[in-house]
């Protein structure tokens, strides 16, 4: 009689640790206006522009290196890997998200600080083996012009600039892989840093 009771007594105390551990290995977001979790994945896919306009407002405020960028990205769904201390010239973030149609997206982004520039980097990666994201969405989003080289098979290249030339795009989907690459010049470091 005592062997079941010691059973149900430590499988009450591991109980909730194992519970705790496994939601916390979950990814969620908190919607502002809300304490429950959305559930990102339900809906109506996005359509390509969408996506695409979710991917450039994300990463350029990653790469902005404003002070408020990870709260707009915590804001807009993405959910924050563990931190990495890279130094104090090169500020690293990277996290991931659902995105309706396309699955599991993660970005990868870094700010980093010369002597005199700032070089702001961010990268989008996911899977588009149906080739959902058509690349011509991206003329016009944040005002970027560029082209396109299509090789066939879905294998899509892409290259685009801001007018003012600080924000410089590369996007490919090779394989059913995609990668979009944004650069910005950031110029100078603020006073007072």
């Amino acid at each position: 009689m005592r062997l079941p009771l010691l059973l149900l007594c430590l499988g009450s105390l591991v109980g909730p640790s194992l519970a705790q551990e496994a939601s916390s290995s979950v990814p969620i977001s908190l919607d502002a206006s809300s304490s429950v979790p959305p559930d990102q994945s339900t809906g109506p896919p996005l359509s390509s522009s969408e996506a695409l306009r979710l991917f450039v407002d994300a990463c350029t405020a990653i790469g902005s290196g404003a002070p408020d960028a990870y709260d707009k990205v915590k804001d807009a769904g993405w959910v924050p890997n563990e931190p990495e201390d890279a130094g104090p010239y090169n500020a690293v973030y990277s996290g991931y998200r659902d995105v309706p149609g396309f699955g599991e997206v993660d970005i990868w982004g870094s700010l980093q600080s010369f002597p005199s520039q700032r070089l702001g980097y961010c990268r989008i990666d996911f899977s588009d083996n149906d080739n959902l994201l058509d690349f011509k969405d991206m003329a016009g989003i944040a005002g970027l012009a560029g082209t396109l080289a299509d090789r066939g098979d879905g294998n899509v290249y892409g290259a685009w600039e801001s007018p003012d030339r600080k924000l410089l795009v590369l996007g490919d989907r090779t394989d059913g892989a995609v990668e979009i690459e944004f650069n910005l010049l950031l110029g100078g470091t603020p006073a007072g840093n």
